[in-house]
């Protein structure tokens, strides 16, 4: 949830299931395991695996993996990008363009 920058009522609304629910799952003391067809909706609203959201590990990572790892990585990065006016993506992508030279 904190690479994704989202908070429970977010993610709440993303995946249909309850706020409280969400919080048993990852907030408290004695987590509880989400049912399957749960752990797939969370999975999926975050960008990860449903193993990596079981198990917090990521398999050695294929060649196709590994822009995946990228793009999670900076998930929350690029949502507040996705934020920015066109005018502001543009001088973002000219500074970042710049500083990569």
């Amino acid at each position: 949830m904190e690479l994704a920058d989202l908070r429970y009522k977010e993610l709440a609304a993303k995946t249909g299931v309850a706020e409280r629910a969400l919080y048993n799952y990852v907030a408290t003391k004695n987590p509880s395991m989400p049912p399957a067809d749960i752990a797939v909706k969370i999975a999926k609203a975050l960008g990860v695996s449903v193993e990596y959201l079981v198990t917090g590990k990521v398999n050695e990572p294929q060649a196709e993996d590994q822009d995946f790892q990228k793009i999670h990585k900076y998930a929350g990065l690029i949502a507040k990008i996705d934020q920015l006016s066109d005018r502001q993506k543009a001088l973002l992508q000219e500074l970042v363009t710049e500083l990569a030279s």
